[in-house]
């Protein structure tokens, strides 16, 4: 009988690993994981007279393949070089972005909602053709638009919601 040992981290489906070479080869998942359970549990120390800090204290259980010091060392590297990719992002602004997709918002034509013929038909006669024209108007100005009622408002309002997650404001702005 011959086994096959590796040393990794996580885990790993058979399926994953398939060893093309051996037919007579049964493989099983991999359990690369020496920590069996972690505690923590911070509290409060009084160092002098004024000063406050707080204290961790981490209790690590393994399966013995590794120290407790070395899984939380391990564990510590691994996540510091996880942060280290951080360090040097290009952040962009959210109002850039924001304003990008306002403007491709702003494009979608009113035939996007799927609205009923009456709503529709009542909309392009009042020259709103995209979203961006909509969006000039309140729930109470829409309710002026000529043949336009209180259902057709409704269906709009609900479908500007829907689809696009946008609220129209309830009263004329000023």
């Amino acid at each position: 009988m011959e086994f096959k040992i590796e040393k990794n981290c996580g885990y790993r489906l058979a399926e994953k690993a398939v060893d093309e070479l051996s037919v007579d080869f049964l493989q099983v998942d991999s359990v690369f994981m020496p920590v069996n359970k972690v505690n923590y549990k911070v509290e409060e120390v009084r160092i002098g007279s004024n000063s406050i800090k707080d204290r961790l204290i981490i209790q690590i259980w393994t399966n013995g393949s590794i120290s407790p010091q070395e899984a939380i060392s391990q564990g510590a590297t691994v996540l510091t070089n996880l942060f280290c990719s951080l360090r040097n992002l290009d952040f962009k602004s959210a109002d850039n972005y924001r304003s990008k997709e306002d403007k491709k918002i702003s494009q979608v034509l009113i035939e996007e909602l799927q609205l009923s013929v009456r709503a529709y038909n009542c909309l392009k006669r009042a020259q709103i053709h995209s979203i961006a024209d909509l969006l000039d108007y309140s729930q109470e100005e829409l309710l002026e638009i000529k043949n336009f009622g209180q259902k057709s408002a409704e269906e709009v309002i609900y479908a500007l919601q829907k689809k696009l997650g946008i609220s129209l404001p309830k009263e004329k702005s000023d």
